[in-house]
């Protein structure tokens, strides 16, 4: 299935950028030593997130294979 070629580009950026202000949360919620619901809402976001990055870079990888 061929998508659009920027598609995962895009995605992937979004992506990114969130992992980084999701990290900036954390340690912001961490250093106040508040690790109560918001700390662990953000942290299953995370994860969530870099879950995300994992499978779009894997879709990419497949289709280089592909399409050697």
């Amino acid at each position: 299935m061929s998508t659009y070629p920027d598609t995962h580009k895009y995605f992937l950026t979004i992506l990114l950028w969130a992992l980084i202000l999701e990290i900036i949360v954390m340690a912001y919620y961490a250093s106040k030593g508040d690790l109560g619901f918001y700390f662990q809402l953000t942290a299953f976001i995370t994860l969530i997130t870099a879950l995300g990055i994992w499978a779009i870079i894997s879709r990419i990888r497949k289709e280089i294979k592909e399409g050697l």
